[in-house]
């Protein structure tokens, strides 16, 4: 099992069990950060945000065990109330023989793998067959969610020039490379322009991750300029491995 695309990007993952229902978290009352010249939000540059990774790029990456056996494919990320994320949701590989279970991976615990493009759990299959069966009760941490929950959902923003209200919709979200949620990543209906990404701190999540509401106009969105995904650096194995690395020290 390999995989290509979206799924040869990045690695750093994290995860829940099948079983997993997780906690509707509450508001996040974040206060935007406002550049005293344009007022518009900034809490960080595109630069910045171009040395990062996206959610859907990790999603879709194959990952291997201890000896290089195919353990299973990242099919959800779980982000902490704190907005980091905690884990990869990780859907078992048919050799498992274990049919469509999931379990869940801390994501600091994922590391490069043989090849560019995938993750390594140093776990055997043994080892993933054992922690299946004691996953399937677990509970959920209040405030976790689950970014497949967001994505696509509504984004709104506040009062401007043109009516306050819905703007677009959630495509993707961006980490740094120590897996701090930086920025939503939103495209704006009618489609046509975009995607504009907005600093995460100047966002608030709904209950039940219904929506999330943008701290800003949109002409402020809009004056932060395109986002250009392409600008990324989602094939630095080694530098997202690094950013692991200082997490866990």
């Amino acid at each position: 099992m390999r995989y290509s695309g979206t799924s040869a990007g990045i690695l750093a993952a994290f995860a829940f069990a099948t079983s997993l229902t997780l906690g509707v978290p509450q508001p996040v009352q974040a206060q935007p950060s406002q550049s005293a010249e344009t007022g518009r939000t900034t809490e960080t540059s595109y630069p910045r945000l171009y040395q990062g990774w996206r959610a859907g790029v990790i999603v879709g990456t194959e990952v291997e065990g201890l000896l290089g056996e195919e353990l299973g494919q990242v099919v959800d990320l779980v982000v902490g109330p704190d907005g980091r994320l905690e884990s990869a949701v990780i859907e078992a590989s048919g050799m498992l023989d274990v049919g469509e279970a999931r379990f869940t991976v801390p994501w600091h615990q994922l590391m490069p793998g043989s090849v560019d493009g995938v993750l390594a759990y140093p776990v055997t299959g043994p080892d993933t067959l054992d922690l299946i069966r004691r996953q399937q009760q677990a509970a959920s941490r209040p405030g976790d969610w689950r970014v497949s929950a967001l994505l696509g959902q509504p984004a709104n923003t506040e009062g401007g020039a043109t009516e306050a209200g819905f703007f677009g919709t959630v495509e993707d979200l961006v980490f740094d490379r120590n897996g701090a949620l930086k920025a939503v990543v939103v495209t704006p209906e009618p489609e046509g322009e975009g995607p504009y990404a907005v600093a995460w701190k100047a966002a608030a999540l709904e209950p039940g991750l219904t929506s999330v509401t943008l701290q800003a106009t949109p002409e402020q969105v809009k004056a932060l300029g395109l986002f250009d995904a392409a600008r990324m650096k989602e094939f630095n194995t080694a530098r997202l491995n690094q950013g692991a690395q200082a997490r866990r020290e």
